[in-house]
């Protein structure tokens, strides 16, 4: 049946810290579909989330669009096969730990000082829901199981290998967003493997810019790590390891330190490139032309990537496309 709907709606969970729900709307300052709210673990009801989801897409069908998912630019018109409705992207976000304290951060924005708290915050353990839902058969053959939250580096002993080896089991593939402060044997293997996608965000080609985003010391340390993987990712073709450049107002949105990023990831081989925009600034900002220092920031990536392959976000990539020709 063709009606305007959204993919992750149909095909995605997302594990989040006190809730499960099939996608991250928060990123567009917005409150998402909490399908299953107040969960801290133990069973999971699938027939309840399996529940909430179809009232939704009833609703979708009849034209009637929730309000936590107007404006979304992943919402298309299609024929949804709804004869399929398994799930073949997991989100992963419901540990917060982290080596980092990033200024953008979801969970720290605005008051650092709830560092603290995410980083002893016991979180619900995933691996007996995977089991679940792979035993229920709700999940496709070719799974994406994608790692966010917290740092995977600091999992305790032995779960990032078990999701791993989960993933490929099921002939999946692992997307990992790290901070890349602390290295692991385990990403650099799957990315040897060909069964993973590795993205890591530094923001910026100088020690000093680093440093006031991510209010940690490790500067030198991330691009070591980074060379370790890109190396490894560039062992197999079907393995991609990204640096991400998210571009923060009045902090790294000037061609001096985008010049010293693209010469450090030349320097190491980087294939890949993906550019954003700092969400909350975004948020407000998006409806208004985009700003000329951005512009000039995008133009000369443009200009100077040479063989790299630049993406851009979901959310900002036709704001940011504004910017190409320019």
């Amino acid at each position: 049946m063709r009606y305007k709907c959204c993919d992750y709606l149909l095909h995605q969970i997302v594990f989040d810290q006190t809730d499960i729900k099939p996608c991250c709307a928060t990123s567009m300052n917005k409150e998402s579909a909490k399908f299953i709210d107040n969960f801290n673990g133990g069973d999971f009801d699938i027939d309840e989330y399996i529940k909430q989801r179809n009232q939704y897409i009833e609703m979708f069908k009849q034209g009637n669009i929730p309000n936590c998912c107007k404006d979304c630019p992943m919402i298309r018109e299609d024929d949804w096969d709804e004869k399929n409705l398994y799930f073949d992207r997991i989100i992963m976000a419901n540990i917060a730990k982290c080596s980092c304290n990033c200024i953008y951060c979801v969970y720290t924005y605005n008051n650092p000082e709830l560092k603290q708290y995410y980083n002893t915050k016991k979180s619900y353990d995933i691996k007996p829901i995977l089991k679940k839902l792979r035993d229920s058969n709700l999940l496709n053959n070719n799974i994406l199981l994608i790692i966010g939250g917290g740092e995977c580096s600091e999992f305790p002993k032995g779960e990032l290998e078990w999701l791993i080896y989960f993933t490929s089991f099921n002939n999946g593939r692992i997307q990992i967003l790290s901070s890349g402060i602390k290295y692991s044997k385990a990403i650099e293997q799957i990315l040897r493997y060909g069964k993973a996608e590795l993205s890591i965000s530094p923001d910026s080609g100088t020690k000093k810019t680093f440093e006031k985003i991510k209010r940690v010391k490790a500067f030198e340390q991330v691009w070591e790590n980074l060379t370790r993987y890109i190396n490894a990712a560039n062992t197999n073709k079907n393995a991609m390891a990204e640096i991400k450049y998210i571009i923060i107002p009045n902090i790294n949105d000037n061609i001096s330190e985008v010049k010293s990023f693209l010469n450090k990831c030349k320097k190491i081989n980087c294939k890949n490139l993906h550019i954003d925009v700092e969400h909350h600034w975004y948020a407000e900002n998006k409806n208004k032309p985009v700003p000329e220092k951005i512009k000039t920031i995008i133009k000369y990536i443009n200009q100077n990537k040479q063989d790299m392959y630049v993406s851009y976000s979901v959310e900002t990539n036709n704001w940011l496309n504004q910017c190409n020709g320019d």
